[in-house]
């Protein structure tokens, strides 16, 4: 193997462990494990709650309903660590994910 070719391998090595290292392994909520959070569908109060009757998140699809944007799918109040709460919907790979998949994202980003 040539020095360039092991450099890269090396650089590959490493990327791979630090990807690795920065995905928690969550088992009650295994949408955590890896997710991206594109497609989360959020709608709170001026005050940072679950409005009673969310007027943005109408959508009905239940879970693993097929669906092209958090919208589609059925919302869930969820509430994160600082107090705060909202309706959250998301969208995954063209499916609708259950409520405690979809808080749990909700919760990583909004602890950040």
């Amino acid at each position: 193997m040539s020095r360039g070719a092991a450099s890269s391998a090396g650089a590959v090595a490493v990327l791979v462990a630090a990807c690795a290292s920065t995905v928690q392994q969550d088992a009650t909520y295994p949408a955590c494990n890896g997710a991206p959070s594109a497609g989360l569908a959020t709608e709170s109060t001026s005050s940072g709650q679950c409005p009673a009757h969310p007027t943005s998140l109408v959508g009905t699809g239940t879970v693993g309903a097929s669906c092209t944007q958090g919208s589609d799918c059925a919302p869930t109040c969820c509430q994160c660590g600082n107090g705060q709460g909202a309706a959250v919907a998301q969208c995954a790979n063209g499916s609708c994910l259950d409520g405690a998949d979809t808080c749990c994202l909700y919760a990583r980003q909004c602890a950040n």
